[in-house]
């Protein structure tokens, strides 16, 4: 592999971003926790495969390897095969009903301490670095009105007490429910992504603009990610509450938040659907849990995140682990295939890229992939964005309702 230093370009992702418009598939997302970006386009390779590249094996070596090679979008409609009922099969195609790889052959690296060119070859790189080097571009104009009148919220709350039904019934013990809404957007992924981050910074952000789709995420949580000696790691969120107006108050509200009965219950049974899975994936005794449970801030909203790490079993392939893991427990409930019926029957539309994943396989075979929540899809300006929460035995319907418009605040604050 090639690598080059850009000293005379800008640390600026959005920015370099807008060099790129109109190339083939720009891709601009944080990985590393959101200390590093990474910026491509005009992809050689495209998959719809589970896993783009099965051959890709581990590969320990210099850093340079760790970048990413592949990027994909692994949406919830990957998995409607473990649904049992057929719910939803003739509601409306979502923007993104299959997953999608595109392999780079040069990606830009922006990290604190300037910006590099990893590619394939000295000419890929090249190419690349040549784009990043062009005239700085003006921001697009960005706008986000409502495309139709939002659901109303008694509809949602009616699904929530159909849940709890269930609920009480004994059919599962959680299931996460999610009202989707339509906007109508304007303007480059990029420049959608820059006023969102405004808002709320995120670890996970992400701007695709791939052909006719456009997708722009805030997502706060790791769905996974694997390294070289064969590690896995999930850090599920569950809990939520509005970030305060004073440092005190986001204090007094984190205090509140961890010490509530229901989001304790709520993240501890999505850990333990986490570790069912990571169970059927891991060496015997390797999976714990890494960090517990603790308050964390996200851009508008406070979250009760944990980790889990567990030890993969060496004879199986990526496509296994994806498949196991996707869609998650965080996302889904408990149990997770009953969870995933319910939500079938009860939601307005069918998800899509939402609740699945997106990240990128790098060059050394390991995987990191963000959760797609606090994300926004668009086709032909029509944008659709959803936002839910799990619900449990002592949730409020009232409660939950309010939950989506916090978690929705990132974009509903464009309409301000």
């Amino acid at each position: 592999m090639f690598e080059q230093s850009l000293r005379d370009v800008p640390v600026d992702p959005v920015g370099l971003a807008r060099r790129l418009s109109g190339r083939d598939c720009v891709s601009l997302f944080w990985g590393k926790n959101g200390s590093l970006a990474y910026l491509a386009c005009d992809p050689v390779e495209h998959s719809s495969a589970l896993d783009p590249e099965p051959a890709l094996a581990p590969l320990p070596g210099p850093s340079q390897h760790a970048v990413p090679r592949w990027v994909g979008l692994l949406p919830y409609e990957a998995r409607r095969e473990l649904e049992r009922a057929g719910h939803g099969s003739l509601r409306a195609a979502p923007h993104v009903a299959l997953p999608h790889w595109v392999r780079y052959a040069a990606v830009a690296v922006i990290g604190a301490d300037g910006v590099r060119v990893v590619g394939e070859d000295r000419e890929r790189a090249s190419e690349l670095s040549a784009r990043l080097r062009e005239p700085a571009r003006e921001a697009s104009a960005v706008s986000v009105a409502p495309l139709v009148a939002f659901e109303a919220p008694e509809l949602h709350r009616a699904r929530i007490r159909r849940a709890l039904e269930h609920i009480r019934a004994g059919d599962l013990y959680q299931v996460s429910l999610a009202r989707r809404f339509d906007f109508q957007v304007r303007g480059a992924a990029w420049d959608v992504l820059a006023r969102m981050l405004e808002r709320s910074p995120s670890p996970f952000a992400a701007a695709f603009s791939w052909g006719a789709l456009d997708v722009v995420s805030v997502s706060p949580e790791l769905f996974l990610s694997t390294d070289i000696y064969g590690s896995i790691l999930t850090s599920p969120i569950k809990g939520t509450r509005p970030r305060g107006s004073s440092s005190e108050r986001d204090a007094e509200l984190a205090r509140e938040l961890d010490a509530d009965p229901k989001e304790r219950a709520e993240l501890t049974m999505v850990l333990d659907v986490e570790r069912n899975d990571l169970a059927r994936l891991a060496l015997p005794g390797t999976v714990q849990l890494a960090v517990p449970p603790h308050v964390e801030a996200h851009g508008t909203v406070l979250h009760r995140v944990a980790t889990l790490r567990a030890e993969l079993r060496p004879e199986l392939s990526r496509a296994e682990v994806l498949a196991c893991m996707l869609p998650s427990g965080s996302v889904t409930g408990a149990p997770k295939v009953r969870a995933m019926d319910l939500i079938a029957e009860l939601e307005a539309e069918r998800r899509g890229l939402y609740t699945g994943a997106f990240g990128y396989l790098a060059h050394d075979g390991t995987l990191e992939l963000g959760m797609a929540i606090r994300t926004l899809t668009v086709r032909e300006g029509q944008g659709h964005y959803w936002a839910g929460g799990g619900i449990v035995a002592d949730s409020d319907p009232e409660r939950e309702v309010q939950e989506t418009l916090w978690k929705a605040e990132a974009l509903l604050g464009l309409l301000r």
